[in-house]
């Protein structure tokens, strides 16, 4: 029978949850990341989900976590000790998972972009660049060896246009999405010509500069795997983006897992 297991990736602004019968994802759910949310909190949501996708709470046989948010995390540990009867593997740059990160401070590197790269690698191969929309959006490179050689760290789009909105009084708050023209013809569609095009446009030229250097350094045409909350929207529209996978990070989770544990 297919191991059940829980992937929980706890960032800055959203915690994705994603349940593995064997080597599919059955099921993924996405939540607000808190910072006071307690323990019995998490085991109220995640025993509904778990039911709601007919699974038995306590036939999680395994759990693994990787998290950027050290305030969350110890409540998330918790509750998998009391609801699923399980200690968490919670990943981190000092385990070996059988990457490589040719970096100058790999304890640098977060959880989150390591289990990235790792899910990128053994689903696509290298070398690839992953961009990850989130609290920021980071991209992450990998050679064709699988080695992590780093990457690139810009600001998010949500926190971007809160800024842009806390300190520009007169801008009204819009939805983030593609515009009818890049010529906006009012302050709505202005707004979102420069988020649209300008994330866009960050995005395409950064992957060019890191396509260009990975030619230097001997290595083929990269192939570019998005995910995050906003890929589909910014990513889609790009002709340098070879395939989304909003999944990408739960994915990766499974596959530390499996590393680290042994277990299949």
């Amino acid at each position: 029978m297919d191991k059940l297991l829980l992937a929980i990736d706890i960032g800055n602004t959203t915690t994705v949850i994603g349940v593995f019968k064997g080597e599919e994802l059955a099921r993924s759910w996405r939540i607000a990341t808190e910072n006071g949310r307690l323990a019995d909190e998490y085991g109220a949501l995640f025993t509904l989900f778990l039911r709601d996708a007919g699974v038995d709470p306590l036939s999680i046989e395994g759990v693994v976590i990787s998290s950027v948010v050290p305030a969350v995390l110890p409540n998330v540990v918790e509750m998998c000790r009391r609801y699923l009867k399980r200690e968490p593997v919670v990943v981190s740059a000092e385990m070996d998972l059988g990457l490589v990160l040719k970096v100058k401070n790999p304890l640098e590197v977060g959880a989150d972009r390591i289990v990235n790269a790792l899910g990128a690698y053994e689903e696509h191969g290298g070398p690839c660049i992953v961009v990850d929309f989130g609290t920021a959006t980071t991209f992450d490179v990998i050679s064709s060896k699988g080695e992590y050689l780093g990457g690139a760290i810009a600001p998010g789009i949500g926190i971007s246009m809160e800024a842009l909105f806390s300190r520009a009084a007169k801008l009204p708050k819009v939805e983030l999405k593609k515009p009818p023209s890049p010529i906006g013809s009012d302050t709505i569609t202005s707004v979102q010509s420069g988020f649209f095009y300008g994330f866009l446009g960050q995005m395409e030229e950064i992957i060019r500069r890191i396509t260009e250097e990975l030619h230097r350094m001997g290595e083929p045409r990269p192939k570019v795997i998005a995910t995050g909350g906003l890929a589909e929207l910014i990513a889609s529209a790009s002709k340098l983006v070879d395939l989304i996978d909003p999944d990408l990070t739960i994915k990766g989770l499974r596959i530390a897992y499996r590393r680290i544990t042994g277990y299949p």
